[in-house]
């Protein structure tokens, strides 16, 4: 969709300044903590957007100036939209069910304000805007699509752009400049700005965006074509698409072609193709033309999203009949209406000339009525029937008044999801008595807005109050005084804990001030100088005296403070503004974490070790019979069971220090039971990190497990990745019911300490896998069992139903044909040492095909066996090692079966003597014995 003015439809140079500048980028910008608002990333299943396993649809809206806007101020400025517009636009989309929203958000080239303006030239001032509003997004429950590159000559740029910079002529066409998409040269310095924008770490969230679960996927351009030569169109589709992916794990791909192109619809690296619905070209909302591109989708494996619709004109179809058709066909994941736009900074809505604009609750009775269809459809489309009730409005912000005729003209700021306003006018005082003015009587289409009742000359107070749909009301906007008694700046106040000079301050402070007069919010500002360069705290809008950072400030480090206090006439600092402190000093490395020996009672020992309030019963008690050393150790009574298949406690260390150690060591007695002990660790930013022993055997053994067998839980995503032994704030002990039974049991723990151990002898078993430490979900699984792309296709899901015990078993859907191999490699580290052999339980297909079971050795030397699915009854079979060879494809290795380090196990099927085709068979309870 073209977004300017002109019209409603016509829409290895670089490497030796990119690299050079991102070299300077990471010796100059420390980020903050990396935390995204959202967590998990979409990911696509054949014909189906998933999230945390579950399918994912949305219905939205375009919001395409969220970087950079043509449209305020009015006289044709381009300038970055305020973080109000940006932050008000958004919730106006959540208001309206959104989910996901798409924006030309990184698309600037050429211009002063873009992200680019010139070749080679960055501006820092433009990501930052990009930043917030991704940080925005996220922080509503938005997820981004975002095209890239644009068609068209646009206010902010398009393709157009960077043929000028490599001197090819300027036609005066905004769509032409195709050398685009053939220059290699453009093409390879496209790809390095590319590679700019997935490093880029956001300046709010500290994420990369290539790593920020709140952009769901990077579409190659906005409403692209080349309609003389779609041959290299194509070409320079999968060249970019291909670089998008090998850059970034994460992300989903969207075709930006305009159209759904057959000859795109074999890109692999694509996974959503997406058409436009205008008038032109009869198709405005025509549900065959809809059902047509879909099918070719459907056909092709992949996702189709409507990119963007025209929602007024209904000659081809209505807009509910369109909803209807879109909500029915599960292989279009999504739909977004041209276009969006939130309240303007002083009063009313910001007016855009193209004919789609679209403002909520509706500026006329046909806008209301649509408003509200796509507000119940994109429920619909996240599995919601009945939307739930309107939002309670926000406060407004009276921005200004003049007078007119004797009388008051007021202007105020409008609030998500204003329907109309109240007025209250007092002329006594800011705190009243208050007189309503106008009852529901104004929109936002009505501001600036005349108080009849008023006098100008006289000193006068106002506030108003939005009220929604349903009529009810939201918070009231500050008090307004005018006619000289206008409200004063916030008064003066001072800044308290932190204090001034203070030291060993925690890394996670509380910082407290006292209240300033008249004040609306706060804004606090921490950082490492005293210029406030590169914070590693910016917030504001806080309207408590107080403030807890989520984030970990560095140990034994100086910082300074600030506090401002904001209202609609101005701003104070805190009389004491800029005071610094040092945080505390990094504790000195300790090698136990606990003896037992320490605990006066049982019920000091508990108050230590706080059950999980969720878990099942978990009572620690001192033991002074079983145990390794000292006085006492450890006694654990719990019970787990399908309902709540874990129990477990959290003892808090605060800021402990591990440095300089390799393994967790503890002694354990088990209780033969086949549950698994989770042996957890946080740190103190709040990242999880966890380990697992099977509790086989009756045999007490002091068990060393090295810091590299520990992992994120299934159910978690965050942090940075690595493990930081320097600020550990939890050490956490958990029994899952994995392998065993329901029921109850009693196991012994002891001298949990630090060291340099290894992997002790393994349990009388080692569990490979029981698919009980996923948390039910189907992404960590696919995380886990990772497809050979060289083979077919096969999709390892979580079942409840086919599995020999527990909760789950695996579930694996496979083709077979060209090729005729279909597998999924599992990463471990495992000791087998004195193991026979591998079973699991398995329910074959009976399609006479092959399951080889393989396992590797961390030198690459593979093993595997076979067994022919000839049959459909479930049972556990057990492949002796000796009957384990070489594949072969394989030649090296030592010929020896070292089974005392396994780093894969691997599943996969051949087509053997069987045909080709789709099927499916289970597997549960691997182990080797």
């Amino acid at each position: 969709m073209y977004t300017g003015s002109i019209s409603n439809r016509s829409r290895s140079i670089l490497l030796a300044w990119v690299l050079p500048l991102l070299m300077l980028w990471g010796m100059i910008y420390t980020p903050p903590a990396a935390e995204a608002a959202v967590t998990g990333y979409v990911t696509r299943s054949g014909n189906q957007l998933q999230l945390d396993g579950q399918p994912f649809r949305f219905s939205s809206a375009n919001i395409y100036w969220l970087g950079l806007d043509e449209n305020v101020p009015t006289n044709g400025t381009i300038d970055f939209p305020t973080n109000f517009r940006v932050d008000d636009a958004l919730a106006t989309a959540k208001e309206m069910g959104a989910t996901v929203v798409r924006s030309h958000l990184v698309n600037s080239f050429g211009c002063a304000k873009c992200i680019m303006p010139t070749l080679g030239n960055y501006n820092e001032a433009a990501w930052q805007k990009v930043d917030y509003a991704i940080k925005a997004a996220g922080d509503q429950g938005i997820r981004l699509i975002l095209p890239v590159i644009d068609m068209y000559n646009y206010y902010h740029g398009g393709k157009k752009t960077w043929t000028k910079w490599y001197g090819y002529p300027d036609d005066g066409v905004i769509y032409t400049g195709y050398e685009f998409f053939s220059d290699a040269n453009i093409i390879t310095a496209f790809k390095q700005h590319l590679s700019v924008m997935l490093n880029r770490v956001n300046t709010y969230t500290g994420v990369a965006y290539k790593n920020d679960p709140t952009i769901l996927a990077w579409e190659t351009g906005n409403e692209l074509g080349w309609y003389d030569n779609p041959t290299q169109l194509k070409n320079w589709t999968q060249q970019i698409a291909d670089y998008l992916k090998q850059q970034d794990t994460h992300h989903l791909v969207a075709d930006g072609n305009y159209g759904i192109a057959d000859a795109h619809l074999t890109i692999s690296s694509i996974d959503m193709y997406s058409d436009h619905f205008y008038t032109w070209g009869d198709k405005g909302l025509s549900v065959p033309v809809l059902q047509t591109q879909a099918n070719k989708v459907r056909n092709a494996g992949k996702v189709m999203f409507v990119g963007e619709y025209d929602w007024k004109s209904e000659q081809f179809g209505t807009l509910a009949a369109f909803h209807t058709a879109i909500e029915n066909d599960s292989v279009i994941a999504g739909d977004m209406y041209w276009a969006l736009f939130g309240h303007n900074d002083n009063y009313g809505y910001v007016q855009h000339p193209d004919g789609y604009t679209v403002h909520y609750p509706g500026d006329t009775t046909f806008m209301r009525t649509q408003a509200q269809q796509m507000r119940n459809h994109a429920y619909k489309m996240r599995g919601i029937t009945t939307p739930p009730a309107h939002g309670i409005p926000g406060a407004p912000t009276i921005t200004g008044s003049t007078t007119s005729s004797g009388k008051y003209v007021l202007s105020w700021r409008g609030s998500v999801p204003s329907d109309t306003y109240t007025v209250e006018r007092s002329t006594a005082s800011s705190s009243g008595p208050w007189t309503v003015a106008c009852n529901q009587c104004v929109t936002d289409n009505q501001t600036p807005w005349t108080d009849a009742g008023s006098t100008a000359g006289a000193a006068t107070w106002y506030r108003v109050k939005g009220h929604n749909l349903s009529g009810i009301a939201g918070a009231y906007s500050t008090v307004y005084a005018i006619s000289g008694t206008q409200l004063q700046a916030p008064g003066s106040f001072t800044q308290s804990a932190p204090a001034s000079g203070a030291t060993s301050v925690n890394v996670i402070p509380s910082f407290t001030w006292g209240t300033a007069t008249n004040a609306a919010t706060y804004t606090i500002v921490v950082a490492d100088n005293t210029s406030y360069s590169n914070p590693v705290i910016n917030v504001s809008g806080l309207t408590s005296t107080s403030y807890t950072p989520s984030s970990v400030l560095a140990n034994n480090k100086t910082y300074y403070w600030k506090v401002t206090a904001v209202n609609s006439t101005g701003s104070t600092n805190a009389t004491n503004s800029g005071i610094a402190f040092t945080t505390v000093a990094l504790p000195a490395p300790t090698s136990t974490v606990d003896t037992f020996d320490g605990y006066a009672s049982d019920a000091a020992l508990q108050a230590a070790y706080v059950k999980n309030a969720s878990g099942n019963t978990f009572t620690m008690t001192r033991e002074a019979t079983t145990k390794d050393a000292g006085a006492y150790g450890a006694k654990i009574v719990y019970t787990v069971n399908t309902t709540t298949s874990y129990a477990g406690a959290v003892h808090t260390l605060g800021n402990a220090n591990w440095t300089g150690n390799t393994s967790l060591n503890l002694w354990l007695k088990p209780d033969a039971s086949n549950r698994t002990l989770t042996i957890q660790f946080k740190e103190t930013n709040g990242e999880l990190w966890e380990t697992y022993y099977t509790l086989a055997g009756t045999t007490a053994t002091t068990v060393s497990i090295p810091f590299t067998n520990f992992q994120h839980p299934g159910w978690y995503s965050g942090g940075n990745g690595v493990i930081d032994l320097g600020s550990i704030a939890e050490s956490n002990l958990y029994i899952n019911k994995g392998s065993g039974a329901d029921g109850s049991g009693t196991i012994y723990v002891d001298s949990i300490s630090l060291g340099n151990g290894s992997t002790p002898p393994p349990p009388t078993t080692v569990i490979i896998d029981n698919y009980e430490s996923y948390g039910g979900s189907n992404p960590s699984v696919l995380a886990a069992y990772v497809r050979n792309t060289d083979g077919n296709a096969i999709t390892p899901t979580l079942d409840g139903t086919n599995k020999s015990q527990g909760s789950y078993g695996l579930k694996l859907a496979y083709t077979m044909g060209t090729p005729n191999f279909a597998g999924v490699v599992h990463s471990i580290s495992q000791n087998w040492s004195g193991k026979t052999g591998i079973q699991l339980w398995l329910k074959p297909d009976g399609s006479n095909r092959t399951l080889t079971i393989q396992f590797k050795e961390p030198n690459g030397e593979p093993w595997e066996t076979t067994y022919t699915l000839s049959s459909t009854t479930s049972g556990t079979i057990q492949f002796p090692f000796t009957g384990f060879q070489h594949p072969p494809w394989y030649s090296g290795g030592n010929g020896t079966k070292d089974l005392g380090s396994i780093s894969e196990f691997n599943l996969y099927v051949n087509q053997g003597s069987g045909g080709t085709g789709s099927s499916t068979i289970y597997v549960d309870d691997i182990q080797a014995y």
